[in-house]
């Protein structure tokens, strides 16, 4: 197989798997949120939203499938690493039109019933919650301290081999095995996979903290059970994060052996085996996703039934751009459950949520600026 194919059957994979990611997040969001708008309990099943749903989930593989296979023809015909990532951005540009189109419908609906206008609405805070929410954390931040393990490892085989690589040696190899890329000897030899391990265990700690740190939503007609739902939700993709992380170190370790010579396995065992782990680790989000959907909300309990007649607060206004941003200046939460699918996102009307966003834009500009 030549890189043209390569690249265009990964970018072909990548496409299909958002498609898979979007029509799961539309059962896997929270049970009152629906395409990203929130909508009375009573409402849940109502029959002109499930077929807005069914559309939905039709359009995206009616639409995204050719279009993805389109894109991907494109990549392999030319072959080329730019036109791979703008294939990639017009999909995701795409599917997000798709999702905004329905999430519009949604809402006209919701305005034209007029629900939740004379629902009593309330704001439950457990004041325990933070209390419970660390006494029964499953998985500590210690597990990261053994990520430095690999750190060492790659150091120590590092300093050790550096004596025996050439002056100018392969550092990228293509799917058939061959040397497409090359760098020149230097202490940066030793600590350029290092520094990229270390980066990715902060990055993989802060996804873990974030699980904690993150705005608590509870259902306010049975705020026990939205409660234990939410931990566990929260233990769940903590151990994600931590076990994601000695996935991909165990990766960048491979990999550096390939690139000091401590290896001589051929070049296209080692890729598959990064494409093989990198596959698992994607699957093994989406398995989550449906298992456990958004803050919990298909985790069973202990059965706990519903205290209160209410609903949660309609807070559809604070959402903008169909729910891409959440802007609340009167929230202290610098990071809050995504409105459609699984995971986080940041609240822009905090300033510290502005500074966050700032601080990943000038990340990804050393990034490419060192790259290049």
């Amino acid at each position: 197989m030549n890189d043209g194919r390569m690249l265009g059957l990964f970018t072909f994979i990548i496409m299909i798997i958002s498609i898979i990611s979007q029509i799961i997040a539309l059962s896997a969001s929270q049970r009152n949120i629906y395409l990203g708008i929130r909508i009375p309990q009573e409402e849940i099943n109502n029959t002109k939203i499930k077929a807005i749903g069914k559309r939905y989930i039709w359009s995206n593989l009616l639409l995204g499938i050719p279009i993805a296979a389109l894109l991907s023809y494109c990549v392999y015909k030319i072959n080329n690493d730019i036109l791979y990532l703008a294939a990639i951005i017009l999909f995701m540009a795409i599917s997000f039109l798709l999702y905004y189109y329905y999430n519009r419908k949604i809402l006209k609906i919701k305005k034209e019933e007029g629900w939740l206008k004379t629902k009593k609405q309330e704001i439950v805070i457990d004041t325990s919650f933070a209390k419970r929410k660390s006494e029964r954390m499953v998985a500590g931040s210690r597990w990261f301290l053994l990520s430095l393990i690999f750190i060492v490892i790659c150091l120590i085989v590092n300093v050790k081999q550096y004596p025996n690589i050439p002056y100018r040696y392969p550092t990228h190899w293509d799917i058939n095995g061959r040397p497409n890329a090359y760098s020149l000897k230097s202490y940066m030899t030793i600590f350029s996979m290092p520094i990229n391990q270390l980066i990715l265990i902060a990055v993989m700690f802060f996804s873990y903290k974030i699980t904690f740190w993150s705005k608590n939503e509870l259902d306010g007609r049975n705020p026990k059970d939205s409660g234990e739902r939410n931990i566990k939700f929260r233990n769940v993709w903590a151990i994600y994060a931590i076990v994601v992380n000695f996935f991909l170190q165990i990766i960048f370790l491979i990999q550096d052996f390939q690139i000091m010579h401590i290896v001589n396995t051929n070049p296209k065992f080692i890729i598959i085996a990064v494409i093989t782990m990198t596959i698992v680790v994607i699957c093994s989000s989406l398995i989550i996703s449906i298992k456990v959907g958004q803050g919990g909300s298909r985790l069973k309990t202990r059965g706990n039934k519903s205290e209160f007649g209410i609903n949660m607060r309609d807070d559809d206004k604070y959402w903008r751009l169909g729910n891409l941003f959440y802007c609340n200046k009167n929230d202290p939460s610098i990071f809050v459950q995504k409105r459609f699918g699984i995971g986080w996102t940041v609240n822009v009307g905090n300033k510290f949520g502005v500074l966050f966003y700032v601080l990943i834009i000038v990340f990804l500009i050393i990034c490419i600026a060192i790259s290049r």
